[in-house]
Formats: structure tokens, C-alpha cells, sequence
């Protein structure tokens, strides 16, 4: 009896090392995701950068446009960044 529990404990050990060998993430998964995740955030930011700017030559303006829009962009990139790592975590 002690045997077959014995047995049955090994076998479980095994599958689970094999599974999370298996699962095993390289670095560069790890870094494709923090790439995507800097994307998702400069890409606004630059974005709302050059529109500001845009729209303070267009106005006139000074720099009222351009630091609107950069951190309006930088919620964009946050808001980016939480929704594709939460989503990922799911």
C-alpha cells in the first residue's frame, strides 16, 4: 500500500517537473512583452507630443497644446500598459 502511494507521488513529482519545464519561459518572451509594453506607451506620448506642438504653431498658443496632449498621452500609455498586462495575466 505505502508502495503504490509512494509510486503514485513520484509519477505526480515527474509530470508536474515536465510540465513546468515545458512552460518554461525564455528571455526573450519576456522581453518581446516589455518591448510591446514601451510601445504602447511612447507611441502616445510622442503622438500627443507632435499634435501639441502642431497645434501651438497652428494657434499660436506658446506650449499649452504640447503639454496637454503629452499628458493626456502619458494616461493613454498608462491606461496601455495596465489593459495589455492585465489582460496577459489572465
Amino acid at each position: 500500500m505505502k508502495n503504490i502511494k509512494f509510486s503514485r507521488d513520484i509519477e505526480k513529482s515527474a509530470k508536474e517537473l515536465m510540465k513546468a519545464r515545458k512552460e518554461k519561459r525564455s528571455f526573450w518572451h519576456y522581453a518581446s512583452i516589455v518591448g510591446a509594453g514601451g510601445w504602447l506607451f511612447v507611441i502616445p506620448v510622442v503622438g500627443g507630443a507632435y499634435l501639441g506642438r502642431y497645434l501651438d504653431k497652428k494657434m499660436g498658443s506658446g506650449i499649452l497644446w504640447t503639454a496637454a496632449l503629452i499628458v493626456i498621452g502619458m494616461a493613454i500609455g498608462i491606461y496601455n500598459i495596465w489593459h495589455f498586462y492585465f489582460r496577459k495575466s489572465e
